[in-house]
């Protein structure tokens, strides 16, 4: 997933809100309904939901004592979202036309069409900002992450390449150190290798609200045994942190040092950064080569061989037990969005 893509998105989401907006208390139950299950399906604005409802599991009766008919709003920006999504939630899944109560209350009286306006300036539209906002975070950082990839890659490959060479002991490390200084000078703070339940994790961000990154940098080398195996540990390491610090994102980031190539044929092909999302936990895999090609003319380097992995293949190595651990929930592969 790239901007692009998430610009895509956040299209979709306009679209919807429009049709919200220019629905009558007629047909706006309906339409609530079909907006809510559009954001159900889509893995990226599930994913933030979902995380949204795991953080505010103690506001759930400010929704209800809303739906009862006494409309609450939050002291706090934070927690005003979090009522505005119990809000939606109970409103789109019920039967009832609880939004004409609730909006009804909120404008003390008036018609119909006036209550629904209301509810949706005070609930509906914070829930969308907010999910906008969140969307907006992912795609800063996967941008940040794109511009280091084509700077290694057009820029930096052959002194990246030779620093490894030097000294392939530390490769990992010290190729990891490189994404860490260009995360800093591009004003992302940080803490590198903090311990977590899973193990240690390269990098997370040093934020302590909804968004902090978490991301960690293998090599992909067959040749050093660094091989698919090798890279889909790493998408179980980087899987498990995101359990770990309640994170929706996580970044694996593969530097690859051999001629093959290594496809991740995802199901968004409209997407240039892969990604996967399992348990609503979703994880982009962006791969970097800074292999030294001794032949620079594309067609003198002979066939390209080149080594895939599957979703299905990172997936099931979730399904394999960690000793101590509680195995994983099961996936499906959902079709892409509308």
């Amino acid at each position: 997933m790239d901007s692009e893509y998430i610009q895509f998105i956040r299209y979709k989401l306009q679209k919807r809100l429009k049709r919200l907006n220019t629905s009558d208390h007629q047909s706006f139950r309906f339409t609530m309904a079909q907006v809510w299950s559009f954001l159900q399906q889509n893995e990226l604005t599930k994913g933030i939901l979902d995380d949204l409802e795991l953080r505010s599991q103690n506001l759930e009766n400010f929704g209800d004592e809303t739906l009862s008919g006494n409309p609450q709003v939050g002291t706090t920006e934070s927690e005003n979202d979090s009522i505005c999504y119990w809000v939606c939630k109970k409103c789109a899944t019920s039967e009832n036309d609880h939004y004409s109560t609730i909006g009804f209350n909120l404008n003390q009286g008036g018609n119909l069409n006036d209550g629904i306006e209301a509810f949706r300036i005070t609930y509906l539209e914070p829930l969308f900002d907010y999910i906008d906002e969140h969307l907006d975070d992912k795609r800063m950082i996967l941008a940040l992450l794109r511009k280091f990839k084509h700077r290694c890659e057009w820029f930096r490959r052959k002194d990246l390449f030779d620093a490894f060479t030097k000294e392939t002991s530390r490769g990992e490390g010290n190729l990891a150190s490189r994404l860490y200084e260009y995360l800093h000078d591009q004003g992302v703070q940080f803490q590198v290798e903090p311990q977590s339940a899973s193990g240690r994790i390269d990098l997370i961000s040093n934020q302590t609200g909804r968004d902090r990154l978490v991301a960690d940098a293998k090599l992909f080398n067959p040749e050093r045994g660094q091989d698919k195996g090798y890279i889909i540990k790493g998408f179980r390491q980087i899987y498990d942190y995101t359990r770990d610090f309640n994170e929706p994102f996580g970044y694996l980031v593969i530097f690859k040092l051999c001629e093959q190539d290594l496809s991740i044929p995802t199901q968004h092909q409209e997407s240039s950064v892969p990604f996967i999302t399992h348990n609503n936990k979703t994880i982009f895999l962006l791969v970097i080569d800074i292999f030294d090609y001794q032949k620079q003319s594309a067609s003198k380097r002979g066939k390209l061989q080149a080594h895939e992995i599957t979703p299905e293949q990172f997936v099931k190595s979730l399904d394999e037990p960690i000793p101590g651990a509680q195995p994983p929930e099961r996936t499906s592969f959902g079709p892409s969005p509308d």
